[in-house]
């Protein structure tokens, strides 16, 4: 009877270790999805750093062509430069996520879920002249509810080209359309309380 009470006793044990194994397994793999930002914020320039008292609850990957044309941007004497025709940008995040990004005065991201937030404020920090800037957005109040829902913080980082590098737009160039490669990480910030 002893014998059977204590092999019943080692198998429940061994069975609990297993479960705690494994549910410490299942929490590392989440948090292994969501990189450890706050540390990132300390590695970033000051004015695109998000606030403390804010939660990093989603970041998504952008990555494709973004299409250019020469424009004339002022008159007498003419000023030329390439300005972004791409309407959107398609981001992925986890389990299938989609947002779409529409740059611009007006920023916005709306997810695949409906909701959406709108850029209020943008902070722009060159730190490489052949990639887009690091972009800080402080967004507008959600009117709707989902994934974007109480964003109050958006992060373009980790960019990469996006910038047409030639020819350079000129009134010989008016009109020329250029494509040029893009990438960066979207990090969606939201109240940690």
């Amino acid at each position: 009877m002893k014998y059977k009470a204590r092999r019943l006793l080692s198998s429940r044990l061994l069975q609990s270790s297993l479960l705690v194994m494994a549910a410490a397994g299942v929490l590392a793999a989440c948090s292994a999805r969501m990189p450890n930002l706050l540390h990132t914020q300390l590695t970033l320039p000051e004015p695109i750093r998000v606030p403390q008292g804010y939660k990093a609850v989603l970041e998504a990957q952008g990555k494709g062509d973004l299409l250019y044309e020469c424009q004339a941007v002022k008159r007498a004497p003419y000023e030329y430069a390439w300005l972004l025709q791409t309407p959107g940008l398609r981001l992925e995040g986890g389990a299938g996520q989609t947002i779409m990004y529409y740059p611009g005065a007006r920023s916005r991201w709306v997810h695949s879920d409906g909701s959406q937030v709108i850029a209020q404020e943008l902070v722009e920090v060159t730190t490489d002249r052949s990639s887009l800037p690091l972009i800080r957005a402080l967004a507008r109040p959600s009117t709707t509810s989902g994934a974007l829902a109480n964003i109050s913080y958006i992060q373009s980082l980790k960019t990469a080209g996006g910038v047409v590098a030639a020819p350079v737009c000129t009134s010989a160039s008016l009109g020329m359309r250029v494509s040029v490669p893009y990438e960066a990480s979207y990090v969606f910030w939201q109240p940690a309380a």
